[in-house]
């Protein structure tokens, strides 16, 4: 399985799994998070320093990750890091969903 890496603040990163994502979305209601759901039933949700720019064109947040995903194509190969996003990660959560 290969793995995105997305860049905080501090300079470390956390790692997303590019494997079995069925969905990226986005809530207006908390335009600081980006969700994947996977065909497993899980769900990580990503929560950024700022508002996520979701949707907008080819040079948008969610595109840069699919990019990236892309280019893992589910290989298990170190991490790759998207293109510059326009916000900083703070943290994630990794939910299961029954």
């Amino acid at each position: 399985m290969g793995y995105v890496k997305i860049l905080k603040a501090n300079g470390q990163f956390d790692l997303l799994p590019a494997e079995d994502i069925g969905a990226i979305w986005f809530q207006n209601s908390a335009p600081t998070k980006l969700n994947f759901s996977y065909v497993t039933g899980r769900v990580i949700t990503l929560t950024f320093d700022g508002s996520v720019d979701y949707g907008t064109g080819p040079d948008s947040d969610d595109q840069k990750i699919t990019r990236a995903i892309e280019k893992i194509n589910g290989a298990s190969a170190p991490g790759i890091f998207p293109e510059a996003l326009s916000v900083s990660l703070s943290s994630s959560e990794n939910i299961a969903i029954t």
